[in-house]
């Protein structure tokens, strides 16, 4: 649990790799994509999922 962060939704690249972090609820996950485009598209719909506004993409 991470109750004291708001709702959000980051990507971030680590070794290659893309994380899209996730907190819902003061629930954090964490998934792993090898593939910038699918990471991005997969931080979109929990963005809406989620009602929170889009951001640009990660570089």
């Amino acid at each position: 649990m991470v109750t004291d962060e708001p709702d959000g939704v980051r990507v971030k690249a680590i070794n290659g790799q893309w994380i899209v972090r996730v907190v819902d609820g003061g629930r954090l996950t964490q998934q792993l994509f090898d593939i910038h485009a699918q990471a991005e598209s997969f931080a979109e719909e929990e963005r809406l999922r989620l009602g929170l506004p889009g951001e640009p993409p990660a570089e």
